[in-house]
């Protein structure tokens, strides 16, 4: 496998790619502003590095104002333990910005395996079977950045020969580090430059698994930004992208979790899914994020109990789980909601800032009844998703006088396309009839997200929000036109109504 880069300072390594920090033996998963003001320090330390610059860097093509970095830098102090009346880390240079203190060395080095001292839980997993009933729901790619593999020569080379060598190997790996950069960002002109410079790569090196796994993320990411609506658009070429680096590379286990995830979002094929996702398990067993993805798709079947157990068993191989919010949405999709509200609220009382739990926080308090909490996690994710404040205030009046029922009335009667926690169109538009109590619109949207293929309708029979819909006979035909595993009954059946 291609290793990746990581930057070392102090006790900790940092890797950019997946925003994970490892301070001496804690893993702490940042989020994605804090990560990326952590990775701008850790590619200039001891310079004095303007606001300007770091907002650029961090929020490139958003206007953003000096506050928003100013909680980045925060966030990230505290995470470090750092202090700012006398910095270890990070230094305030007075109406210019701020010195990254520590050496910082940037590293190429095998992935670590944060399990591997806990061999027996995993071999438990997969020699009980646990793991072989498994597909990717949603796989995000791994949390390390590739490195090219540096080609063996065929011939000693002479002088020259090494020379010009060393100047293209320098040149494609500066590439890779712009590409594999860019490819963090969510702005699609940013991956769109990728995707180029991952291409100037393959003009020196034709079988670069790096380069070709790239392209393929970056497809991906640009079909993500739209909800997977146009994945058709790329399926054929990220499939052959993929498929070269497993033939050159058949263990590549960052590859294999993107099969699983094109299998499932542009074919709906749960077994060449399944195949491609206990592959990458195969390929790379020790690695946690096959696992939080895993239990995600158990949920997505209705496997609610052996989601919880293998939550559980890795809360207790590492303390550090407790800190995903895969518990969460365990109680949430059982329709234990105050369970699910207890641990999302531990969550946003004490780990960093999280766009998921804010999001379960306020589909819980919505189902719960608890209109006033929901309405203010809602309020800032409209704040977040960059609706005017005017708007907003609209929608609140509307709220204060006729109540929730009549908000997401006007929700859908605006056909908002903004993700406020319901996802994108036309499954956003679906979840607002079901509040807004307007049945025949919810079947309406709910069958032209299965015409769209959004994958987000494979949720549809284990998530308590459609729990209005499921005596209505519209709701098994719009079950049978779902992949089997989703549309089982059993996952209606589990799921309990929340009152």
């Amino acid at each position: 496998m291609d290793k990746p880069v990581r930057y070392s300072f102090e006790n900790a390594t940092f890797a950019p790619r997946g925003g994970r920090l490892r301070l001496g033996d804690e893993d702490v998963i940042l989020e994605q502003k804090v990560a990326g003001l952590l990775h701008a320090f850790c590619r200039r330390p001891g310079q004095v590095l303007t606001k300007t610059w770091l907002m650029e860097e961090i929020w490139p093509g958003r206007i953003v104002n000096e506050d928003s970095l100013s909680v980045a830098v925060s966030k990230l102090r505290r995470v470090l333990g750092d202090r700012a009346a006398a910095p270890k880390y990070i230094r305030t240079v007075t109406g210019t910005g701020y010195i990254w203190l520590p050496e910082t060395r940037r590293l190429s080095v095998e992935p670590e395996r944060p399990y591997a001292a806990a061999g027996s839980r995993t071999g438990w997993w997969l020699s009980s079977g646990i793991v072989g009933v498994g597909l990717l729901v949603a796989a995000l790619g791994g949390w390390w950045v590739s490195q090219p593999r540096s080609p063996e020569p065929a011939s000693t080379p002479t002088t020259n020969e090494s020379s010009l060598s060393e100047q293209s190997s320098a040149e494609v790996g500066r590439l890779l580090e712009q590409a594999e950069e860019r490819l963090d960002s969510d702005q699609p002109e940013l991956l769109r430059q990728s995707i180029a410079e991952f291409r100037e790569v393959l003009e020196e090196e034709s079988d670069n698994i790096a380069a070709h796994l790239g392209i393929a993320e970056a497809k991906l990411e640009l079909s993500g930004a739209e909800g997977y609506l146009d994945i058709e658009l790329y399926a054929d070429e990220v499939r052959a992208l993929l498929e070269r680096v497993l033939e050159i590379d058949p263990d590549n286990a960052r590859a294999w979790r993107r099969k699983a995830q094109l299998h499932l979002l542009a074919d709906w094929a749960i077994e060449p899914a399944r195949e491609a996702y206990l592959r990458a398990i195969d390929a790379d067993p020790n690695d946690a994020m096959n696992y939080l993805h895993y239990t995600e798709f158990l949920l997505t079947l209705g496997e609610f109990e052996e989601a919880e157990v293998i939550v559980q068993e890795m809360r207790e191989v590492n303390p550090g789980w407790y800190r995903y919010e895969n518990m969460s949405y365990v109680y949430y999709m059982r329709g234990e909601l105050e369970r699910a509200l207890a641990e999302t609220r531990r969550l946003i009382n004490s780990e960093p800032k999280s766009d998921y739990a804010q999001r379960m926080l306020h589909r819980t308090t919505l189902l719960l009844g608890e209109d006033d909490a929901a309405l203010e996690q809602l309020v800032r994710l409209m704040g977040d998703a960059g609706l005017e404040q005017p708007r907003i205030d609209q929608y609140v009046a509307l709220y204060r006088n006729q109540g929730m029922a009549a908000l997401f009335g006007r929700l859908l009667d605006d056909r908002l396309e903004a993700n406020i926690g319901h996802y994108i169109p036309p499954m956003s538009w679906a979840r607002y009839a079901v509040t807004a109590r307007r049945p025949d619109e919810a079947f309406r949207w709910l069958n032209e997200a299965v015409d769209e293929r959004q994958p987000q309708i494979l949720l549809v029979n284990v998530d308590p929000h459609y729990l209005p819909l499921r005596n209505d006979p519209r709701f098994a035909e719009l079950l049978d036109r779902l992949p089997a595993a989703a549309g089982d009954s059993k996952s209606s059946d589990r799921a309990r109504d929340p009152g």
